[in-house]
């Protein structure tokens, strides 16, 4: 980060704008803390601000062909590159709203590359000094009978943009309570719709059959 160069003092009812440059190094979800101080009087005012750098900041979505999509997802075979987990303690959610909060994310979703109406497909480019412009591939797939839970799987070239990029998602997805709740009594899980062997006439056994 680059701060410009601050007035020494900033007169009663004015404003200053101090613009400030930020690069991104490589994928991290770190944040971006500006110690901020000043002298009031007699009296010194010292603050912390969280600046919304964050890692969404460098995304810019992209679209995809499905046969540009595949060609990237099966390339992508080394498993720290191409990550599954199955997320539990999701804010329950329509897909349509899950597809507004990734747009809001930057991750732009794909419509039509997976058949499976409760699976949601996206991609997007991630920029920065370690990995220049690099494309990541996401799909989310949800069980309609337990929203609380699903399968997230990120891909793209570099394994600690893979990590970070799931993490921030997982992030956005969970439900993290605000006050203590019991803990939930043991229950068996549904578990998420298993997938009909690939056929590759659709997109979405051709996608299933990839992972």
């Amino acid at each position: 980060m680059e701060l410009s160069s601050v007035p020494d003092t900033i007169p009663p009812r004015a404003q200053v704008q101090v613009p400030l440059e930020v690069a991104n190094l490589l994928a991290s979800r770190d944040v971006a803390v500006l110690d901020f101080s000043y002298a009031f009087g007699t009296s010194l005012v010292d603050a912390k601000l969280r600046l919304p750098v964050v890692l969404n900041k460098f995304l810019q979505t992209i679209t995809l062909t499905p046969e540009e999509f595949f060609s990237q997802w099966k390339a992508l075979t080394v498993h720290s590159l191409k990550v599954q987990e199955v997320v539990k303690g999701v804010k329950p959610m329509p897909l349509s709203e899950m597809a507004n909060l990734f747009m809001s994310l930057h991750l732009a979703v794909a419509p039509g590359l997976d058949n499976n109406p409760n699976n949601l497909v996206a991609c997007t480019t991630f920029f920065s000094e370690a990995t220049r412009a690099m494309l990541c591939l996401i799909r989310v797939e949800t069980d309609p009978q337990d929203r609380t839970q699903l399968r997230l799987t990120v891909a793209s070239g570099d394994q600690y943009l893979t990590f970070e990029l799931k993490e921030f998602i997982k992030e956005h997805l969970v439900d993290i309570p605000r006050t203590q709740v019991a803990p939930p009594r043991a229950a068996v899980q549904p578990q998420l719709p298993t997938t009909a062997p690939a056929t590759y006439n659709d997109p979405g056994t051709m996608l299933a059959g990839l992972l």
